[in-house]
């Protein structure tokens, strides 16, 4: 389908900052939008935002000197600035052991633009005494942005950067699926959320609760948590160090303050009963919702719970057909329990379950499955692959398999290349069956840790000094 029609800066300006008005609202048109057209537009954003950033960012910029990059001509020139995915959780870990928060606020300031970095820097957080407090502090302290972090399945957690309009983008984007918009004007359905886990928190898909709320429903009493209480990051973290400390065989040597203690036994305790809770929740909103349009975004763990604790109680396709149920792609490491995708849908009461390829760092990038079971890259995310021994860049024609890195267009306070421990297979050149004409992800989608055994060391593809010297300076919080 033909794009706004407008010059290629203008239309990358859109894509950059209302990615949505691209395809005017419409979402079947983002979906087929002009391959060769949308290239050549995803390149022109590429260069604006490098152009924009390049000296901003104190980390882009002491890695761009180091390989003496000043422009972008073609995707490629793009590799040697990727991150690791590690940058983000690349602080020194004693920083988060002695609630050195202040810390924590300077190494975050060097991975964002200046006028954020300043307003993080002055938030004072020396009174916070653990993570729950100093998400909270930071965001009443810097209303336009909201750090999340990640799982932490390591030990350590990962913060990302994120301003609001990042946020509010990739909710834009969203809309368009869950609406199922046909231009500017479509009207606001009655929509409900059901969300099978807790009503806020700062892990990164808890945290998007907020801006979903306010891009998809009516009202906010429209969305129905089964907890309404936070989510602990303390808590979570604390169980990713014990997991940690455990596979390694130190657990004897972590010290655990007794507050500490009692909170995660108050957590244990509460997922231990959640498929209770579940059942109770989802006989209740049953009743309520039933045949109501609903959203329902979860982690596919999350909907398999609450879809098993809802077939028990004899709870069958509960919502309108019209709903729109969707989770990301991939297990962790975890083995999927055969036919959980058909329970989740007849429970729902839909005919499909809209599974996304998508990541905590890529925050504007779901790329969603379509069916014939490919992942179809959207617009608004530029896909890279590498060479898995030397990071240097695969071609981008034919079929590739190598390791998977990105740039995320929606990123716009904070550097959006990076790359990730997955091994894909991209399809650049055959089209899908599908009819979308995008380059897409065809294939098992593993992770270079689980392939190797555990291990998974990513040869940086700047120069190895550059790279060292750029993770240096970062970490160098007096500097």
């Amino acid at each position: 389908m033909p794009l706004v029609e407008l010059s290629i800066e203008k239309n990358a300006e859109l894509l950059l900052n209302n990615p949505v008005a691209l395809a005017d609202y419409h979402h079947q048109t983002w979906q087929h939008l002009s391959r060769a057209e949308l290239d050549a537009i995803k390149l022109e954003a590429l260069k604006q935002r490098f152009a924009t950033l390049r000296d901003r960012i104190p980390v882009l910029k002491k890695l761009a000197d180091g390989e003496g990059i000043d422009k972008i001509e073609e995707f490629d020139d793009a590799v040697p600035l990727l991150f690791e995915h590690t940058v983000f959780k690349s602080y020194p870990p004693s920083l988060l052991e002695k609630k050195s928060f202040a810390q924590i606020n300077k190494w975050i300031g060097k991975l964002v633009t200046p006028e954020y970095a300043e307003a993080i820097a002055a938030a004072d957080v020396s009174g916070c005494k653990g993570l729950d407090e100093w998400f909270d502090t930071m965001d009443k302290a810097v209303p336009q942005v909201r750090i999340c972090h990640t799982s932490g399945t390591s030990g350590t957690l990962s913060f990302l950067p994120n301003s609001v309009r990042e946020w509010e983008k990739a909710c834009d984007v969203r809309k368009l699926f869950v609406w199922k918009l046909e231009g500017p004007d479509t009207p606001q359905p009655d929509l409900h959320t059901v969300y099978p886990y807790y009503r806020k928190g700062y892990l990164s898909h808890v945290r998007a609760n907020e801006f979903m709320i306010k891009a998809l429903l009516p009202d906010e009493a429209n969305f129905h948590p089964a907890y309404p209480a936070t989510l602990s990051s303390d808590v979570l973290h604390l169980g990713a160090k014990l997991r940690a400390a455990h596979a390694k065989g130190t657990l004897d040597r972590l010290e655990i303050s007794p507050e500490m203690i009692e909170k995660k036994k108050a957590f244990d305790k509460l997922q231990a009963e959640m498929p209770k809770h579940l059942a109770a929740f989802f006989e209740e909103t049953a009743t309520k919702l039933k045949g109501k349009r609903v959203y329902i975004g979860a982690t596919w763990n999350l909907l398999h719970g609450m879809a098993k604790a809802g077939l028990e109680r004899g709870l069958e396709g509960v919502f309108h057909p019209d709903s729109y149920i969707t989770t990301t792609g991939g297990a962790k490491g975890v083995v999927q329990p055969e036919g959980w995708r058909e329970e989740v849908m007849r429970f729902a009461g839909v005919d499909t379950l809209n599974e996304t390829y998508a990541m905590s760092e890529l925050v504007s990038g779901s790329n969603p499955r379509c069916e014939h079971g490919s992942f179809h890259f959207t617009p608004t995310v530029i896909p890279f692959l590498l060479d898995p021994e030397t990071s240097k860049p695969l071609p981008r024609t034919g079929r590739q398999t190598g390791r998977a890195a990105f740039y995320d267009l929606g990123a716009d306070i904070h550097w959006g290349g990076f790359i990730t421990g997955d091994e894909i297979t991209i399809e650049w050149d055959v089209p899908c069956s599908c009819g979308r004409p995008s380059a897409y992800v065809t294939g098992t989608i593993q992770r270079y840790s689980e392939k190797n055994g555990g291990d998974d060391k990513i040869t940086c593809a700047a120069t190895e000094n550059s790279h060292r010297e750029a993770m240096d300076f970062l970490n160098n919080i007096e500097g």
